[in-house]
């Protein structure tokens, strides 16, 4: 058991990876073909783990896993938080308007709304994902929208008709345009999610706003036939009572509504100066958002999946993979002129100390042959090799004859009484010696004349061999193989590849970083290792250990390499090795293992590698290029960012039109953005001076900013003209505005917010990020209606109105509207 713990732990491949450094747990990783397998996989692993004894714990995460579990989690919640929706919808419903018979509709056209964009998601043939499965809790609230605003309409004055179709007709007649257009801006901002480039975001917002459409066309046309058919007279009795007697306007909101609009055209000043400071501090706020993502977190931190995470991360590299692959810029062997400069290079070092004659020589060989080649288009690299190996084996004859007639001469002196006088007179003797190499010969023993007999012939021998061994020819043979070597079979390549994977050691997120040249750390080992004798002293085997441990590292040739190569070919699990490497060894494959899924934690490990392949050129060019689903999380991040941006600037110039082609008025249009920018503005700051990322649901919200802010902005500005004309003073008319149009504005607000409220009690982050922002985004949007519209228009009254404005203070507008009908 020490000895596989040994192995284990001294293996770079394992220690780490498989076996946690600090020897408390092990690790399995299961290769999946498809993320759709990974749920079934671990509940497969669940079960076949069932029976173990409870000390034993087993963990299982990993992305593939998180995602596929969120997906089916996911769906359950869409299972529950729409009914949970429809039914707070409905109970809000029942308090505003006390009526059952009257809320029946609202939610017929929510529910078939709902089955109508869903049908068409799944008859079209797309996949529930993370987006499409919110369309259910997104369309709930926003369906019912136009129905609270024709059936609060139709609550509120009934008292004047007290016949249901007059009353139907003077609503829709007043209400048909600005809820034409606020469905109109609501299907564009959703709409806008079709420029994203992300399939499921564009899946999503067309199928929301095509749900928008069919709500609208249904609370347009059955909404007035249900009430006129199902909602009997004598219920609507209650309704004809005087105004100051009826609940909806006595009650604590509407007295809320009225002071609330009292204060917002007294103050018009300071609430202009607050919006305005609040703004400014959103701007600082939106500056330092932090766009980052993980599916983990997705879940809750005491879901399993998260404790796995962090209980695997601390003991392991990281559960959190990235791949980077590596090959040649330019595929394919150099051509001879870069062989020339490699050869000149190579050649300078090896022989221009021991034989600068011939290094000239040989030199001067590699110029001829580059000039006659190297200018030629597609010249045949193979044939100026042939005639430098001719060339070569020239020199040899020419000075190894000299050294191999030497150590011949040497290897039959007769060993006894040989003395340094007689060894230098019989070497003065041979004959077929250069003379500069009985100089070489003698001017390396130097230091060691008073050697005698053999020792003397086995020193003298020595250096003959070490100067045999300096063949051109061989030289040649072995940088021919050393160039045309595939790439990652090159030493320098192998060991540039060290270097990457320290630099990516020293970030903190980077657990562990795996490579071929790992593996040929350990094989070379293995291969080399001479285990010490029994019985030997401390420094001996410390000597054997520094020994064995020279060779934990790429072999110094491409041959070498080749034969280490050649060993982890013949391993059972030999395909380990085309892990990290491809077959032809032309590309390698960098496993990096991070204990962070953060997209921002990836984008620095990405940006280390920029930086490093820029400040250390590798010795042959190369390319460099991610995968990994780590990193396509980034990817995916930065073209949901940028769609989102896109898209949102699109439809608020889309919307901004639009409302100027409403109110044929470019005041009222920019009045009409004026709640929706403020929202977003505020939401954003918040999400950024509470640290909040900007995720994929907080991008998506965007959207539905834009589509709902302006739906309260229309109703306002589109009554309030309508009320001025109406009563001919804009003091009569705001204070009419607070009371039916502020009434079903605030209901509208009110029913969408708490239609969102189920998702805060999803175990998803993501529902509960959408439910609570959603909520917020009513509030904010509900509040910067009824707060900055009613200032700027007493601010601006005689730009939005008309400098002839009629002061009639003595009637009210109540007592002027009742006359008006009555006529």
């Amino acid at each position: 058991a020490m000895e596989i713990r040994k192995d284990a732990m001294s293996n770079p491949l394992y220690a780490g990876t498989l076996v946690a450094e600090d020897e408390k747990a092990i690790c399995l990783y299961l290769p999946i073909t498809d993320k759709t397998f990974s749920y079934n996989v671990a509940n497969l692993v669940r079960t076949l783990t069932a029976d173990w004894p409870e000390e034993d714990r087993v963990y299982i995460t990993g992305l593939p896993v998180a995602e596929d579990t969120f997906g089916v989690e996911m769906l359950v919640q869409m299972a529950t938080s729409a009914p949970m929706a429809g039914l707070a919808i409905f109970l809000l419903l029942l308090f505003f308007f006390r009526k059952f018979s009257l809320i029946i509709a609202p939610m017929v056209v929510a529910i078939v709304s709902v089955v109508c964009a869903m049908g068409l998601l799944i008859g079209l043939g797309f996949d529930v994902h993370i987006m499409s499965s919110m369309i259910a809790i997104f369309l709930m609230p926003i369906a019912v929208a136009d129905s609270v605003h024709i059936l609060s309409e139709f609550y509120d004055s009934y008292h004047r008709y007290q016949d249901k179709a007059e009353t139907l007709r003077a609503v829709i007649g007043h209400l048909f345009r600005p809820m034409l257009f606020t469905t109109l801006t609501t299907m564009a901002g959703f709409a806008s999610l079709a420029t994203t480039p992300i399939p499921p975001v564009q899946v999503f917002g067309l199928h929301i706003a095509f749900g928008v459409a069919v709500a609208w066309l249904m609370s347009m046309t059955l909404i007035p036939a249900y009430v006129m058919l199902f909602v009997p007279q004598k219920n609507l009795e209650s309704l004809t009572a005087d105004p100051s007697e009826n609940h909806a306007k006595a009650g604590p909101l509407n007295r809320f509504l009225v002071g609330l609009g009292h204060f917002s055209t007294m103050r018009r000043k300071p609430i202009v100066l607050i919006v305005c400071v609040l703004v400014a501090i959103a701007i600082y706020g939106i500056s330092t958002i932090s766009v980052n993502d993980n599916p983990v977190k997705w879940f809750m931190p005491d879901h399993e999946i998260r404790v796995a995470d962090n209980v695997l991360n601390r003991h392991f590299g990281g559960t959190y993979t990235a791949y980077l692959t590596l090959a040649a810029t330019r595929p394919g062997q150099c051509n001879c002129v870069e062989k020339a400069i490699i050869l000149e290079t190579e050649t300078e070092a090896r022989f221009a100390k021991i034989f600068p004659q011939e290094t000239k020589r040989f030199l001067a060989e590699i110029n001829t042959l580059q000039e006659r080649y190297g200018t030629i288009s597609a010249a045949d690299a193979h044939k100026a090799f042939v005639e430098l190996v001719r060339a070569a084996e020239e020199i040899d004859s020419e000075v190894l004859s000299s050294w191999f007639e030497l150590a011949d001469r040497v290897n039959y002196l007769v060993a006894k009484d040989l003395g340094w006088d007689r060894f230098t007179a019989e070497l003065a003797a041979f004959e077929g010696v250069r003379s500069r190499d009985r100089q070489a010969l003698l001017e390396a023993l130097a230091g060691q004349e008073a050697l005698t007999g053999e020792d003397l012939i086995n020193a003298a021998l020595k250096v003959c061999d070490r100067f045999t061994s300096l063949s051109f020819t061989d030289f040649v043979y072995e940088m021919e193989a050393e160039m045309t070597a595939p790439l990652f079979k090159q030493p320098a390549m192998l060991n540039y590849l060290e270097g990457l994977q320290e630099a990516l050691a020293k970030h903190p997120v980077v657990g562990k970083s795996t490579s071929v040249a790992d593996a040929l750390h350990k094989a070379n080992f293995e291969l080399n290792y001479l285990a010490a004798p029994a019985g030997l002293a401390e420094t001996e085997l410390s000597a054997y250990t520094e020994r064995n441990q020279k060779h934990f590292a790429v072999p110094d040739s491409a041959a070498g390499v080749g034969q280490v190569y050649v060993q982890l070919e013949g391993m059972k699990k030999k395909d380990s090795l085309f892990h990290m490497v491809t077959r032809d060894y032309q590309e390698a494959n960098l496993w990096v293992q991070l204990t962070s899924g953060d997209n921002q934690d990836m984008e620095k490990v990405v940006a280390i590698v920029d930086e490093y392949l820029a400040a250390h050129p590798s010795p042959t060019p190369l390319k460099a290029e991610w995968a990994g689903l780590t990193y396509l999380n980034v990817v995916w991040q930065d073209k949901m960012v940028k769609g989102m941006m896109g898209s949102l600037a699109g439809s608020f110039a889309v919307v901004l039109i639009m409302m100027t082609l409403l109110f044929r008025s470019l005041l009222f249009g920019a009045l009409a953005m004026i709640p929706l920018t403020v929202t977003i503005t505020l939401i954003y700051g918040i999400i950024g001076l509470v640290g909040k990322d900007y995720d994929m649901p907080v991008a998506v919200l965007s959207a539905l900013t834009l589509g709902l802010s302006v739906d309260f902005a229309i109703h306002f500005l589109q009554r309030a003209r309508d009320l001025q004309e109406e009563l001919g003073s804009w003091r009569a008319a705001s204070l009419e505005m607070f009371k039916e149009p502020a009434m079903a504005i605030s209901r509208n607000a009110i029913i969408i917010a708490v239609g969102f409220t189920p998702l805060l009690l999803a175990p998803l982050v993501p529902y509960r990020t959408v439910g609570f922002f959603l909520a917020t985004i009513m509030a904010v949007s509900w509040l910067a209606t009824l707060f900055i519209l009613p200032a700027l228009l007493t601010t601006w009254r005689k730009a939005a109105f008309g400098g002839d404005e009629i002061s009639n203070d003595d009637q009210t507008g109540e007592t002027k509207r009742n006359a008006k009908a009555q006529s």
